[in-house]
């Protein structure tokens, strides 16, 4: 009986302990941003379900054009209610995870589009001259061209009406322009927008994304 005692309490004393299942969220607040604006990372670290406060977590960034790995970005420790925040402004597009417990989130891509203002200029009564102006990093060479969007005020979407070449004013400065006669029956009435398309090798937009034929508000 002894034997058996001793046996048992050998193998208690040699199991090892459970590990905890550390799972790691993450997420970004905007997805997309405009060049020049600040993207929160920002996520949860759960111990077997439960917040682990105080865990150091590490940021790690991947830039375009990705032809490099991983590598830290910035630090911080998880709140009492285990979540983390960084917050980083990116000059082109960029992927970002992190790690913490040993155990990396999945990865997350961020989209950096260029800076635009647009406007509009009356002509005449019924003529209007749109204006897309862009600011990107000096190194960034844009081609593709504007895409402009009208409708009458009121609708919630507007038709493609033009596309506006690309000028580059001077080093990291663009500018798109387009004519658009509105129709007599708006009396001046009218919406507008623009599509940004994105420039292949320029590492700014999501080269996945397109220009709809109709521009929803």
């Amino acid at each position: 009986m002894r034997s058996v005692l001793l046996a048992t309490l050998a193998l208690l004393v040699a199991a090892p302990a459970a590990q905890a299942e550390v799972t790691v969220s993450i997420k970004l607040a905007p997805a997309e941003a405009q060049w020049g604006q600040s993207t929160e990372i920002s996520g949860t670290v759960l111990s077997d379900g439960a917040p682990l406060a105080g865990a150091p977590v590490e940021l790690d960034v991947r830039r375009y054009p990705f032809e490099v790995p991983f590598a830290p970005l910035a630090t911080t420790a998880t709140a009492a209610d285990g979540t983390y925040t960084f917050e980083h402004a990116i000059n082109r597009n960029a992927q970002f995870r992190v790690i913490a417990a040993g155990e990396k989130s999945h990865r997350l891509h961020a989209y950096v589009f260029p800076a635009t203002t647009l406007t509009f200029a009356a002509r005449s009564a019924r003529v209007i001259r749109l204006t897309q102006r862009y600011r990107v990093p000096a190194g960034v060479r844009l081609t593709q061209p504007t895409i402009f969007y009208v409708g009458k005020r009121g609708r919630k979407t507007a038709p493609r009406v033009a596309s506006g070449k690309l000028e580059r004013i001077r080093a990291g400065r663009y500018r798109s322009t387009a004519i658009v006669k509105l129709p007599a029956s708006w009396k001046g009435k009218f919406r507008y927008a623009s599509c940004f398309r994105y420039t292949g090798a320029s590492g700014m937009g999501n080269p996945r994304v397109g220009c709809p034929s109709r521009f929803r508000f």
